[in-house]
């Protein structure tokens, strides 16, 4: 008879859980697996340093990063893990710097995902950043900065591709090609995005927000974006951007630096 490892099939029936759920926390996962805590703690230690499970900055929440046929509720987005390792510690300096959070989005093909946000280390009270929502690229800031980093071919098509949707389409904002174009120079010429006007997140509690966006990018690539937010009543976009704009596009020439080096190795 072979002997079960009892620390592999342990760690196997964490994974196993987490690709159920999709996000635990660690009472989650002992209440689910019926393991300790200073087990699952040492194993999820081990899963996490071998980059097969992560605890996102924002809910503290464990996710596995790898995908169980018939059992994952959702496929991480690709590039994911490398671009919230380049960005988390480069965002959390940003908050650490001018007090307000920000959140980190991958570019998907139909919308924005938020991987990760520095909300939790904020000293503003913005509300709780939600991991895996998405946003509209024609609406949000984040989604606005990744178009204008595009080629106008590119923008195009995009619009074209999105058009017939009514969730997550320019048609949900009244935009026509040529107003979407006009917004996009806007924003080439200032150098960073703001959510537009008419939209209110797909979230309720950031309808009180503003928020301002730049790119980033990995060896000429658009890869996501990343976002300052601010409470409406604190000031108008131009003056936070004329304070803190800058700081925002250093930091992300800095992630971007460093995702470049990583598609090197």
């Amino acid at each position: 008879m072979v002997k079960e490892n009892r620390s592999l099939d342990r760690g196997i029936a964490i994974l196993e859980t987490l690709a159920r759920q999709g996000a635990m926390s660690l009472a989650d996962l002992h209440r689910a697996t019926g393991l300790p805590k200073s087990t699952l703690r040492r194993l999820l230690q081990t899963l996490i340093t071998r980059r097969i499970v992560r605890r996102s900055l924002a809910d503290q929440l464990y996710r596995t990063l790898i995908v169980f046929p018939d059992i994952s509720a959702e496929v991480m987005p690709k590039g994911m893990l490398q671009v919230a390792d380049a960005a988390i510690p480069r965002t959390l300096a940003l908050t650490q710097a001018i007090g307000w959070p920000s959140d980190i989005h991958i570019r998907e093909a139909r919308a924005m995902r938020i991987i990760d946000s520095t909300r939790q280390a904020s000293q503003f009270q913005v509300g709780q950043g939600r991991i895996n929502r998405r946003v509209t690229h024609f609406g949000s800031a984040t989604g606005l900065a990744c178009l204008a980093m595009l080629s106008d071919a590119e923008i195009r098509a995009t619009y074209e591709t999105l058009k017939p949707d009514l969730t997550w389409g320019p048609v949900r904002f009244g935009l026509d090609l040529p107003a979407l174009m006009q917004r996009i120079g806007e924003i080439r010429e200032q150098g960073y995005a703001a959510r537009s006007p008419a939209y209110l997140s797909e979230h309720e509690r950031d309808s009180d927000l503003h928020a301002i966006a730049v790119a980033i990018t990995a060896q000429g690539r658009v890869l996501g974006a990343l976002s300052v937010l601010w409470l409406r009543s604190y000031k108008p976009v131009d003056a936070f951007a004329d304070l803190h704009l800058a700081a925002l596009q250093a930091t992300a020439r800095d992630v971007n630096r460093a995702l470049d080096q990583v598609l090197d190795e």
